[in-house]
């Protein structure tokens, strides 16, 4: 009976392995494709690569989608629709202001385009459950049953042994055939010639390429084994959410002394900040430069209170109210803290960091603004802050911040409200730089800013003509100008 138990049993588990059918080879020999794609990019490669890197991902997927006869939803093309309208950005602009930010979010708008296509987020849309679609999407589903996808990609070569055999025969050829090799170009001085000739001729760069192929078949199967199993909808363990509910006297006094703290500081910095705008400017910078950095890390210190309360807490009135209290106090730090960072600006002029930062901030109240109206009026806020971040990130995608910033320096400094041009912010925005530069080659008559900006002309064109890895329509442009302005 245990024998025919075992049987059963060993019978059964051969039947749940998964059964590969020709489009799914194919899916995750392109899939290695993505991946190595993608480690190119890590590498450095960008501008139109990562364009391309895009357009490949969602084509596979969508002909995969499509090869299983899948349904596709209007909703499913839109988000596609913005995807690849992101990818295509990078084609166009630099975007060094972003600093990589809008790369990272194009890796998760791919990711999230395989729950979208599958149909395997939790309530069938984006909101508030978007991280564990995530983490079920992307983790648990692509390495359940991880040892039976294993062997089914090893009984792959069931029905063409030969090509097996030939591929395993070449591995254990190799060690023992280096060795060979070794030997044989010290026995012969012309055979070494020719060996060390041949070897030459491979740069290191075939071999850059190889490692980076035998490192991207394991992530090119994990990604083939992300959509696969988010296709079949592979079931997942419900997450319950057990957060333990304290009592409201304990939550109401943690914002009372809280909003008290705020309220005495209002008081205190509100009479400080109109004493200091009346102050010398050296005064008003040193004062805006002290207190920034503080008021940032309490704001979003506050947003944590406000999360932690608003999901351990009961959903009584009293307790909205001091929620709402407290978020109000929080805008208000915001706003502060915006201040304080418009006044350096105006003291020493705009760079990539003072201007993501100020975009930071813009964005944090917003979505605090949308968590204070959510505590009255229930409706999927989530969904709507991810919406304006993501359009908020494309429309800065899809124009020349950077240029955006040397004009506002340069606007100051010929107003006289700076007392110099800062040239290392040409420096850190590279070809985004080069339009308004030139302008300012072309226009200005002081022999010292024509000499740093020539300097700084020269540095970028070098740079484009280069690096061969990133290609896009901007620096194409800027190098076209800088050539005419050396004319």
């Amino acid at each position: 009976m245990e024998i025919h138990e075992e049987d059963r049993q060993q019978k059964n588990w051969i039947e749940q392995q998964p059964k590969f059918e020709s489009k799914d080879i194919l899916l995750s020999i392109a899939s290695i494709v993505i991946a190595y794609f993608s480690l190119q990019l890590f590498k450095g490669y960008g501008g139109l690569w990562i364009t391309l890197f895009t357009v490949l991902f969602c084509g596979t997927l969508l002909a995969y989608i499509r090869a299983k006869d899948m349904e596709i939803s209007r909703r499913c093309f839109g988000y596609m629709g913005y995807t690849l309208a992101f990818g295509v950005s990078f084609s166009l602009f630099e975007n060094t202001v972003l600093m990589g930010v809008n790369f990272i979010f194009l890796v998760l708008n791919l990711a999230y385009l395989i729950l979208v296509f599958s149909g395997t987020r939790k309530n069938g849309k984006l909101d508030g459950y978007i991280v564990f679609d995530f983490i079920d999407g992307l983790i648990v589903r692509s390495f359940k049953n991880f040892t039976a996808d294993i062997t089914a990609y090893l009984s792959l070569g069931k029905k063409h042994k030969n090509l097996k055999y030939v591929l395993i025969g070449i591995a254990m050829s190799i060690p023992l055939a280096v060795i060979v090799l070794t030997l044989l170009t010290g026995a012969d001085s012309m055979f070494a010639r020719f060996f060390n000739s041949f070897v030459n001729r491979i740069s290191m760069n075939v071999i850059e390429h190889l490692i980076t192929f035998i490192i991207a078949v394991p992530v090119g199967i994990y990604l083939f084994l992300c959509i696969y199993r988010n296709i079949e909808k592979s079931p997942v363990k419900p997450h319950t959410l057990s957060f333990l509910k304290g009592p409201d006297v304990l939550f109401l006094t943690i914002l009372f002394i809280f909003t008290a703290i705020y309220l005495l500081f209002f008081g205190v910095a509100a009479m400080g900040y109109f004493q200091f705008t009346q102050s010398a400017s050296t005064t008003l910078s040193a004062y805006a430069r002290e207190g920034f950095f503080q008021l940032l890390l309490v704001s979003v210190i506050n947003v944590f209170i406000f999360w932690a309360i608003n999901a351990f807490s009961g959903n009584s009135k009293m307790i909205k109210s001091g929620l709402s209290l407290i978020g109000v106090e929080t805008l208000g730090l915001i706003v502060l803290a915006f201040a304080k960072m418009q006044l350096y600006i105006a003291s020493f002029g705009l760079t990539v960091l003072r201007f993501n930062t100020s975009l930071f901030m813009i964005a944090l109240f917003v979505c605090v603004s949308i968590f204070i109206a959510a505590l009255w009026k229930e409706f999927n806020y989530m969904r709507i802050i991810l919406v304006f971040m993501s359009i908020c990130l494309l429309i800065i995608s899809c124009r020349n911040t950077g240029n955006d910033i040397v004009s506002y320096n340069y606007e100051k400094y010929q107003q006289g409200k700076l007392s110099e041009m800062d040239i290392s912010v040409f420096y850190v925005l590279g070809a985004e730089a080069v339009p308004k530069a030139v302008k300012i080659y072309n226009e200005t008559i002081d022999p010292e800013l024509k000499e740093e900006l020539s300097g700084y002309l020269a540095w970028v064109k070098k740079n484009i003509e280069e690096d061969s890895m990133v290609r896009n329509l901007q620096r194409s442009r800027s190098l076209a100008l800088i050539k005419q302005t050396n004319k």
